[in-house]
């Protein structure tokens, strides 16, 4: 049987893989993308809902979400550290 072990491929959108991108870029960077990432990441959540057949999709973009909250985290430490240092001196 031709085609009987091919897998379907499942086309990604963009959003979910700019979620991703910019959720890294965030951990690169101290949080000044995680912003952007949070945005895209429930776009994308809501792009998927509507078509429903993105599960690809779904997992890229919780997993950008979970890295772009998690910019957003270092983010807050590293201003309270720069705040602390500065009012130190």
């Amino acid at each position: 049987m031709p085609g009987a072990f091919e897998s379907p491929e499942e086309e990604l959108s963009a959003l979910p893989i700019w979620t991703f991108t910019l959720g890294i870029f965030s951990l690169l960077t101290f949080g000044l993308t995680s912003v952007p990432s949070i945005i895209c990441g429930h776009m994308a959540l809501v792009e998927v809902r509507k078509n429903t057949s993105g599960s690809l999709g779904k997992c890229v973009a919780v997993v950008g979400l979970v890295i772009g909250y998690a910019g957003t985290a270092l983010l807050g430490i590293t201003i309270l550290f720069l705040i602390r240092f500065l009012s130190a001196h």
